[in-house]
């Protein structure tokens, strides 16, 4: 059995290497894959092709999280045109972006104290998703116009929105729990 790991994500699943993409694509190429090489076709088969199956899943799974996410695909596309980043160093340095994020954070911890706090909820996850589309615009045309600098500090954006809304997502499983 042969995987070429050597492509990159995008061609794994045959996509143009682009923000924008369709998910519903990426999905239906990434079930045929998964079928394609999971391990358990290859039990029979050699310990290599067992060990390749593996390997070759792994790559699969990894490449499709990375699409799925837009926050991961961004910052995925600009590591393939060279821009490097540092996790522990790397963050936004716009203090007015900051505010906000600090300011979206205490309306999710005081969200409990509202009529309907639900609906407080969904409403703040309307407003990220909102900006997360804006800022994603940006992010495309300052790719297409191969300002790296630029898309990057959006991609620091992005990825304070993604947590953002995993913790609108906790705080709504929490109050859903409690009113159970």
């Amino acid at each position: 059995m042969e995987f070429n790991f050597s492509r990159n994500y995008f061609e794994l699943f045959g996509l143009e290497a682009q923000y924008h993409l369709d998910r519903t694509i990426l999905a239906e190429r990434y079930q045929k894959l998964q079928s394609q090489y999971h391990p358990d076709r290859f039990v029979e088969g050699a310990d290599q092709d067992k060990r390749v199956a593996m390997q070759a899943t792994t790559f699969i799974n990894e490449a499709h999280k990375t699409l799925q996410d837009e926050s991961s695909r961004a910052r995925y596309l600009l590591e393939l045109q060279g821009v490097q980043f540092n996790s522990e160093k790397d963050t936004t340095e716009d203090m007015d972006f900051l505010m906000a994020q600090m300011s979206l954070r205490e309306q999710i911890d005081e969200v409990g104290e509202e009529q309907d706090p639900l609906e407080s909820l969904d409403e703040l996850m309307r407003t990220s998703q909102q900006e997360k589309s804006r800022l994603g615009e940006k992010y495309q045309t300052h790719f297409n116009a191969q300002e790296w600098d630029e898309a990057k500090e959006i991609v620091l954006k992005l990825q304070f929105f993604k947590r953002l809304q995993q913790q609108i997502n906790q705080k709504q499983e929490a109050l859903e729990e409690q009113f159970l």
